[in-house]
């Protein structure tokens, strides 16, 4: 038979403050320190834990404070010191343990104490140890008797006592106000911790305790956008609507409801709220009913975080394999390339790409490949789709592959417009922008990503021709007058000339634009198909932003 044995240390950093001189150099008398440490000491032997406690705060604060830059107590040599000191201690006890108690397993050592399991007949020389480690440097050892311990690491375990006393510690177990007091409350799948306790304490199947359990607060997840994000917002039905930050939410079977998001101030990024199921409905008035919650997401929580202490991790490979089963809905009823391509642009759109392609003078918003890929690649695996894209000299071509019937195939094409070298850019860099644009376009259209046809609501595209009408109401003289004038038409030859110079002088002022008037001269066709108002639209905010790199 083995036993588990707790060895914690008295007053630990307290006593190394006054044993070892570790005291902040900044406390007037030492000795006042040491009153209050041994008045607690004797309140505690006598059973006076109130007094004890309140002690107890007062002697672990001034150790704190002087590692707080803004306290008087400020002295971070002896607030290194007692921490490196006291871990040395432990470690040099520790170390005596194994070597001498054969087969002795060291549990964990912590901050003020070390845990131990060994044979019931080496129970002595355990003791004899200790006693010596006691005398030699010290310190008092609390031993308490450890029936059962499920340990994931040193700040994630629960025991049990010899008296039948638990303790949990650690984001895993402790739910609801912890020890550390009523400003540390997490009342986030209370349900889940309470799973996990009954099961390594009791043997209770996680199933049972979820199951039995109808309280729909203890399923509450807490959805929460920090401060550095400007908003968040739930997709359902594929719609993103706008919610509150923080949002009490709950799993559901319904697959209307997807997951919430939040949204950076800094550069609109999106991102998912993390540790929440796939499909969340939110419930900030209280008004579902414990039938409303999926209890199947909880279980297989609580199966994976009790796996995690049992160090059973999921295998990847077998993961890929299943996902894959799935999606293909197995050999005997396979899904074709569309289908595949079909759920493909579903999961891109709960994705919740945003576009980070943003420039802040010319108002430009889009997507750009290093949002795309990284995003669509592994939902295409997935489905089990390869896309291939290929260029010539007339086409632009993305060829979507089902990996497992190769031979099925979809076509995406676009016409290849190579565009020449000009003062804005030479041959090579116009060939890249146009391959750029045009994989960033295939996978637009492959995916049926919405995208604005226009650069800035409009520049790029001709002005519309005005049908002839007869020249008889004030309306129709107002049109024909806008038709001689030209004030909507196609920007004139002096004026394109005068938008490449503008661009090459921003870019010989400022390199880093360079991106940016390549896809004013992808989008404008080269130049070739855009309309007087955005010409001039262009040149005057590109010579502010000339401007702005002279001042």
């Amino acid at each position: 038979m083995r036993m588990i044995r707790n060895y914690d240390v008295a007053s630990y950093y307290p006593n190394l403050m006054i044993k070892y001189g570790y005291t902040s150099r900044n406390i007037p008398s030492p000795d006042v320190f040491e009153s209050v440490v041994s008045r607690r000491m004797e309140a505690k032997k006598n059973g006076d834990a109130a007094t004890a406690n309140a002690l107890k705060l007062v002697a672990n604060t001034t150790y704190g404070a002087s590692l707080n830059q803004y306290n008087d107590l400020f002295d971070p040599l002896m607030g290194r010191s007692v921490c490196i000191t006291g871990q040395l201690f432990l470690l040099e006890l520790a170390q005596h343990l194994h070597r001498d108690v054969p087969d002795l397993r060291v549990v964990q050592i912590n901050t003020d104490g070390v845990m131990v399991e060994f044979d019931n007949e080496q129970y002595i020389t355990v003791q004899e140890i200790v006693k010596e480690w006691e005398e030699r440097t010290g310190f008092e050892l609390e031993e308490d008797s450890i029936s059962q311990i499920a340990q994931k690491d040193v700040n994630n375990y629960v025991e049990v006592k010899a008296n039948g006393k638990t303790k949990a510690k650690g984001g895993y177990l402790v739910r609801g106000i912890a020890p550390a007091g009523a400003f540390n409350i997490n009342n986030n799948a209370t349900i889940v911790a309470k799973a996990i306790m009954d099961y390594f304490v009791n043997g209770t199947p996680v199933e049972k305790t979820i199951g039995e359990c109808s309280d729909i607060m203890e399923f509450q997840l807490i959805a929460k956008a920090g401060v550095k994000y400007r908003e968040a917002y739930h997709l359902v039905d594929g719609v993103k609507n706008p919610v509150q930050k923080v949002n009490r939410v709950y799993a559901t079977s319904d697959t209307r409801y997807g997951k919430v998001f939040k949204v950076k101030a800094k550069d609109d990024a999106t991102a998912k709220i993390e540790s929440l199921p796939d499909h969340c409905i939110i419930d900030n008035d209280n008004r579902l009913t414990i039938d409303d919650v999926d209890k199947s997401f909880y279980i297989q929580l609580a199966t994976k975080r009790i796996n995690d202490f049992l160090g059973i991790k999921p295998e990847r490979k077998r993961r890929t394999k299943k996902m894959a089963t799935t999606k293909t809905q197995e050999k005997s009823t396979p899904m074709n390339v569309y289908q595949r391509l079909a759920l493909a642009r579903k999961m891109f759109l709960e994705a919740g790409v945003s576009k980070t392609g943003k420039n802040m003078h010319l108002k430009f918003v889009y997507f750009e490949l290093d949002d795309i890929v990284p995003v669509a690649i592994p939902i295409f695996g997935e489905v089990g789709l390869l896309p291939i894209v290929t260029f010539d000299n007339e086409v632009a071509k993305m060829t979507i592959v089902n990996i497992d019937t190769p031979e099925e195939t979809i076509i995406f094409t676009s016409p290849m417009r190579m565009l020449d070298g000009n003062a804005a850019m030479n041959a090579l860099q116009s060939l890249g922008a146009s391959e750029t644009y045009q994989r960033r376009y295939l996978y637009n259209i492959a995916l049926d990503i919405c995208e604005p046809d226009h650069i800035d609501g409009g520049l790029g595209s001709p002005a519309p021709a005005s049908a002839p009408k007869p020249p008889a109401t004030p309306e129709t003289r107002e049109e024909v007058k806008n038709q001689l004038t030209n004030s909507e038409g196609a920007a004139s030859s002096l004026q394109i000339k005068q938008l490449k110079n503008a661009l090459k002088l921003l870019k010989e002022k400022d390199p880093s634009k360079e991106e940016m008037i390549a896809t004013i001269a992808v989008q404008t066709k080269g130049f070739t198909e855009i309309s007087k108002s955005d010409c001039e639209k262009i040149i005057t905010r590109v010579s502010e932003m000339i401007a702005g790199t002279e001042g």
